[in-house]
């Protein structure tokens, strides 16, 4: 989900961030370099929304999102995600987690919930315990990252060691 900057002058930049439908508004600082969520002992641990779709940008630093879905084509995929990005929509039953650089970040979340959300449950770390999302994990993930003011996807050929980009 594209922003868009109004002006941008040395050390100031004002854009509009707002996203049509959102029914809130979370902020997520991650004051150095965190995993949220943390993992369980040395088992990967993600968070799995069934109604909420979230809209997450980076205001400061970047942070890593590992996005699991077993229903897609492809299932892997990890986000370099900085403010240039934009927001990274994840869809309701996608299961992500996200890691912060050394510097931290700070997340803004527009997420838009149904009727039924209920905090109490939308945020309880989750293992990837089934045999379909163990197997999605394991694929080879499809990479996101911005070079020259352009998001490019990435998939590499382990066999061939070099990166194929599409988009």
């Amino acid at each position: 989900m594209p922003t868009t900057i109004f002006k941008e002058t040395p050390k100031v930049t004002f854009f509009d961030a707002a996203l049509e439908g959102s029914n809130g508004c979370d902020v997520v600082i991650h004051s150095e370099e965190a995993i949220s969520p943390p993992n369980d002992f040395n088992d990967e641990q993600y968070y799995v929304h069934n109604h909420q779709i979230d809209h997450n940008l980076v205001l400061t630093g970047e942070r890593k999102f590992i996005l699991i879905n077993p229903t897609w084509d492809e299932p892997h995929h990890v986000i370099y995600l900085n403010r240039e990005m934009g927001a990274l929509e994840i869809p309701i039953g996608t299961y992500h987690r996200s890691i912060s650089g050394k510097e931290g970040s700070i997340v803004l979340n527009q997420p838009i919930r149904d009727k039924f959300f209920d905090p109490a449950k939308e945020f309880i770390p989750q293992k990837l315990n089934k045999l379909e999302l163990i197997k999605a994990r394991k694929s080879p993930p499809v990479y996101w990252i911005v070079e020259n003011d352009q998001i490019k996807r990435l998939r590499f050929n382990h066999s061939e060691r070099k990166a194929a980009i599409f988009n």
